[in-house]
This record gives structure tokens, sequence and C-alpha cells, in this order.
């Protein structure tokens, strides 16, 4: 726990700092209160060298002033430089502090004296003069004074006589290896190397630069076993999270050594993805994703359209057989350039997956007024070749093989909210791979995907099965409307997720103009077709264009939180299970699993009586935090479920969740713990 002596020093030190700084002075050495600054340069600056400028601080007896990480209160020194055009500052390099106690409150700084080494880096073009060092301290006894110094440096002019002295007090890069754990109470720093034997441990200290990874008043134990060193501390309830957790290690007779250290718990590698995966293994994965993803509802509606077009066929084996081979083509290209577009666009940086043109409401809004037009034409209720309906039949309908590559591009573009058994790790190791590589696990995707269909059209024993048209095919044309308007309302829910209910005022007004535009061009002969449909156009997408995202944050008694990074951590730290559930409105495999898994009374009944934090993150729009976590699975979408244990590696669940599936997750879980 942060005592609460330690935020009100924080909030005190930084009033001070706002108001009560020191006025600057400007001189190459410069006395303060109680510490006495001086600049110095190590050789004079000369075109295209670094030099070494050094700030040095002659600290009166009983004062101190802070390092990097000053602790648990405080504030680090720190420097802002004018400098004459091409001369540029670096990073200071700081010699090794020391720790101070007042009751619960640590502190790190330095005593009597401490230089800090600054890198200068001259141009080859770079302009002579004086160089401005503008030092910010404080300088603590009991009570803290802020100082506000400004230091002048003649670049022609050099004094190296301090930097020997000032370089045999910054720490040194350790040569061994380095690890940290963290669990949910404690950190262990973990270093090896052969000279470590040698050291007598109870004279050895650490020094923690990351700032507020541990509790800094807690007990610490440092031990050496062979070439093994390890340093425990503990962590508080506010200890944050951190990639890298850096530190000095001073060891007698050997000098300080700077730390940089990777942690291994609370990043845990995932154990359901597979690291050696190789191109042909995930290739044949994808295959097989793609065939499995044709039984998802999103692609059923679609399908239907090419079971009419089977029956309008009257058996026809060359038609069939042209139909299967435009339908494969067209699934192919729309793979090749939805898989290039993804990977152009992660190459520019976004935070997108497998799916991502479904996380943009006016791609939303256009599939469902697009949706609507097809199931209003097979309806018959517009037979108008330039009205949007006539555009989406006549591309799917078309005669000469266009019906079938279009059928194939629609397909895929709805099938994207379905992810099948297989394709999330295929897709996850595609977007890791080279241009080449990903393009080729897309297009065995497709293959996969559009297999089925074309080998039906090939099989002369199914083509003899097709009955001869007739009456009957006009009312399973009416009839298969209705998968298309149930696409579309789906769709406008997917939008209401996105938009809330602004957003779908603005598409029903718009579907409202759309139909009344195509009304007038099947009534108004006369009117310019081509006038009244370019204009509806421009108007439709402007309007769509116009559909701005609020999602709708999730219900708050459905037992769910969002997910967040420190979400985990915290409910870690406590002692609690994690489920964390990657989903998205427009994913149908994920809201199947909420039905038919997560909203099932045992698994909720579960949850409760093992005390499991669950947590969703939300993909309906896009979030480059939620894909940065799909990311480090290796998945390039959603579903993604994972069960955290307190401590230990996450479980990875299946795609395709049923309540067993999370109830034998949850046992194993416990079982591992006893």
């Amino acid at each position: 726990m942060v005592h609460p002596v330690r935020k009100f020093r924080h909030a005190l030190i930084a009033i001070a700092a706002m108001m009560c700084a020191a006025p600057g002075y400007a001189a190459s050495s410069v006395q303060a209160d109680h510490v006495a600054l001086s600049i110095s340069l190590e050789a004079p600056a000369k075109p295209g060298a670094t030099v070494w400028a050094a700030i040095r601080q002659i600290i009166a007896p009983g004062w101190h002033t802070y390092w990097s990480n000053p602790g648990d209160s405080g504030l680090a020194t720190s420097i802002s430089w004018v400098l004459p055009k091409g001369v540029s500052a670096g990073a200071p390099l700081w010699p090794v502090p020391e720790r101070f106690t007042d009751g619960p409150i640590v502190n790190y700084g330095y005593a009597g004296e401490a230089t800090l080494l600054v890198p200068l880096t001259i141009t080859r073009d770079a302009a002579t003069g004086v160089a401005r060092a503008k030092v910010f301290l404080l300088e603590c006894e009991h009570m803290c004074i802020p100082e506000n110094v400004t230091l002048d440096l003649d670049l022609s002019r050099a004094s190296p006589a301090i930097f020997t002295a000032a370089r045999a007090k910054l720490p040194r890069p350790f040569g061994g290896t380095q690890n940290v754990i963290v669990d949910a109470n404690n950190l262990t720093l973990i270093l090896r190397d052969p000279g470590l034997s040698r050291i007598d441990a109870s004279k050895a200290r650490f020094y923690p630069a990351t700032a507020d990874a541990v509790n800094y008043d807690a007990a610490q134990s440092l031990h050496i076993a062979g070439d093994t060193l390890t340093w425990k501390t503990a962590r508080d309830s506010h200890a944050r999270k951190f990639a890298t957790f850096a530190g000095v290690l001073d060891l007698p007779g050997e000098g300080a050594f700077a730390i940089s250290a990777k942690p291994l718990a609370l990043t845990a590698a995932p154990q359901a993805t597979r690291e050696d995966l190789s191109l042909i293994e995930a290739a044949m994965l994808a295959f097989l994703g793609g065939q499995i993803l044709n039984l998802m509802p999103c692609v059923l509606p679609i399908l239907s359209m090419k079971a009419l077009a089977l029956g309008q066929s009257g058996g026809n084996a060359r038609a069939l057989r042209r139909d299967g081979a435009f339908y494969f083509a067209g699934v192919l290209a729309t793979f090749a350039a939805m898989g290039g577009a993804l990977l152009a666009f992660k190459s520019g940086g976004a935070a997108l997956g497998w799916g991502f043109q479904l996380q943009s409401p006016p791609v939303v809004f256009l599939l469902a007024l697009l949706m609507t037009a097809i199931g209003l034409n097979l309806l018959g209720a517009f037979e108008i070749p330039l009205s949007l309906a006539g555009i989406g039949n006549h591309l799917t309908r078309g005669e000469d093989g266009r019906g079938a590559f279009f059928t194939g591009a629609l397909a895929v573009l709805v099938a994207s909210p379905c992810t099948a058994p297989f394709m999330g790790t295929a897709l996850g190791f595609a977007l890791t791979q080279s241009a080449i590589s990903a393009l080729a696990i897309f297009l065995a995707l497709g293959a996969g995907f559009a297999l089925p269909f074309t080998a039906l059209a090939f099989t002369p024993a199914f083509v003899r099965l097709i009955p001869k048209p007739g009456a009957w095919m006009l009312r399973v044309r009416e009839f298969l409307a209705f998968p298309m308007f149930a696409t579309a309302i789906w769709l406008l829910w997917v939008l209401s997720q996105q938009t809330g209910p602004d957003g779908i005022a603005w598409a029903l007004s718009i579907g409202l103009g759309v139909v009344f535009l195509l009304w007038l061009l099947a009534h108004l002969p006369r009117l310019p077709r081509w006038g009244a449909g370019l204009a509806g156009s421009a108007g439709l997408i402007f309007l769509s264009l116009n559909i701005h995202t609020a999602a709708i944050p999730p219900a708050s008694d459905s037992g769910w939180a969002p997910w967040s990074e420190e979400a985990v951590a915290r409910a870690r730290e406590a002692g609690q299970p994690v489920f964390v559930d990657f989903t998205a409105a427009w994913c149908v495999t994920c809201l199947v699993n909420e039905r038919a898994a997560l909203d099932d009374a045992a698994v909720a009944a579960r949850f409760k009586r093992a005390h499991v934090v669950m947590l969703r993150g939300d993909w309906t729009n896009r979030s480059a935090t939620v894909a940065a976590e799909l990311a480090n699975y290796r998945r390039s979408g959603v579903p993604l479920y994972l069960l955290y244990p307190p401590d230990g590696h996450p479980a990875v669940l299946p795609q395709i969740l049923t309540p067993a599936t999370i109830l034998a997750a949850l046992d194993n879980m416990e079982q591992l713990r006893d």
C-alpha cells in the first residue's frame, strides 16, 4: 500500500516546483542555496564529433539531490538545453546513487558530490558559440528547495580534469544473463555471471531505476549462490506493469553495473499458439479453416444465392462448370485484395485484423443497404439495372460468369465476421511473415472457402440431380430474400453498437432516400437515369461518411468489465483468476459463443464460485490496444479467449466454445494450482 505521507509529499513537491522555483542564474558556475553547480567540456567541440559535457553538483553536508528514479518522493534533476544550430544533446548518464530514508519514505539520490555526463553531437555545419543548460533540481534535507539554474558552456573551451573521476562512478553494462520474475506480490531479479561467485552478498546493493515497479520500503533480500545472484522484494497494490525492469547493481570491489531485464511472468507467452509453425503448415490450416468457414451462419445467405443459380442452370453442365470456375476466381481475387489491403494498412502502422472492413460504420451501412436491395430484388420489387438493387443483383446473376465471380466476392466480404477453427492460428502467422508468404496463406484460405461449391459444379452426378427450371424457382427465389433481410437486420444491429441511436437514425434516413430514388427510377421513365443515379450515389456516400463512431459501453450489470492490461494485472495481484473475451459486435462466431457458452448458467455459476474476474475486450470499433494484445497471441482477429490463473501462463481456449470447454479449462487451472 502507498503511504498517505508519500502522496502528500508528491503533491507538495509538485506545487513547490511550479510555484516556488528560484530564479535562474547564468554562468559556468552557480551557487544555489545548498548546491554549487558547474558545467565543463571534456574537449573543444569539433565539427562531426561527439563531445561530453559534465554538470557537477557539490552538495552541502546534510543535503541531497535526486537520481533518475527519486523513489517514494522527490523529483529527478532535469536539464533543458538551448544549443547553437547543428548541436544536439543526448540523455544524461547518471552516477550510482545512494539510498535515503525518512520513516517509511525511501529516496534515491546523491550527497556530497554528483556529476552527470551528457553527450553533445556536433554536425559538420554546426555553429560555434555558447550552449546553455537550464538545470532544475530539488535540494532536500528535511525540507526541499526547488532550484532553477542556468549554466553557460563555451563550446570552444575544455576543462577535462573531472571526467576520469566522473566516469568511474558510472555503472557499466552487465555482461551476464538478466531475468526478472514478477508475480502477484513479489519481484525477483535473477542475474547469472561467473564473476558473481566471488562477491560478498552482504555488501551488494541494488537500486531500482524503473519507477513504481516495487515497494521501496519493503524488505529486500539479496543472496548469491555460485554464479547466480537473486534480489527479491515486494510489490504493492499500485505497482505498475513494465516492459523492462532496469536498475543499478553495486558490487563491492567490482564496481556498479547497469541492469535491464525482461519479465518472465505477466507477459507470458500463449500456450495454444505455435511459434515454430511453418509456411506449409499454416497454409494447410488456412485451407481447412476456409472449408469450415462455409458452415458459418454469415456465409449461408450468400451461398443461398448460388443454390438458386444451380437450380436455374437446369442441369447445364457447361454453365455450372463455368460458374464454379468464376466463383473460385472471385473468392481468390477478393481474399488476395483483402489480404493485400490488410498488409498495406498494417505496414503503415494501422492496428487492423481479419474483418477490419466491418470496423468501419460506413462499410457496415453500405453492406446492410446492399443486402436489403438484393432481398427486394429477389422479391421482384425492383428490376431496374441501374438501381442499387439492380447493380447487386445484376452482378451476382450475370449470365456470362460475372454473376458467379461477384457472388464469390460478396461471400468473402460477408464471411469476415466469422472465424472458423484453424483460421486464427493461420492468419496470425500470416501477419508475421513477408508479404508473399502472407498472401499465399490468404489464397490458401480462399481456396478452401471456394472449393465446396466449385467441386459441386464440376461433379456430373450432382448436375444430373438438379431439377429442370419451373414455377418452383419463383418461390425459391422469393424465399431466399428473407436470409438477405435477416443479414441486413444484423448489420444494422452492428451499426447500432458502433454509432448509437444517432447513427441508426442517419442510416434509416439514408435508406429511405435510397428507396425513394429506386421508386423514381422505376416510375419516372423520362428522368435521366444516369444523372439521378450519380446524384443519389454521391449523396449516399456523403451521408454514410457522416455516420460517426460512438460505441456503446457494455452493460454494467452483465458481470463483464472492460478489458485492459492494468485490469488483468490488478486482478492477478489480488489473487483472482481472469477470463478475457476479445469480441466484436460484427463477429458472428463471438455472438454464438456468448449465447451458447459464456451465458450458460453452469458457466456463470462456476465463474462466480471461483471468483473469476470477467473482462471483455471490445473490437467492434478499431482499437490499437486490443489489436496489439491479439498480435501478442499471434491472432489477426476475434474471437480470442484467455483464462489467466492468479500466476503463471494464461490458457488460450478454442475459437468455438462450449460450456464443457470452459468448465474443463477451469478444472485444469485449479488442478495446477493444487
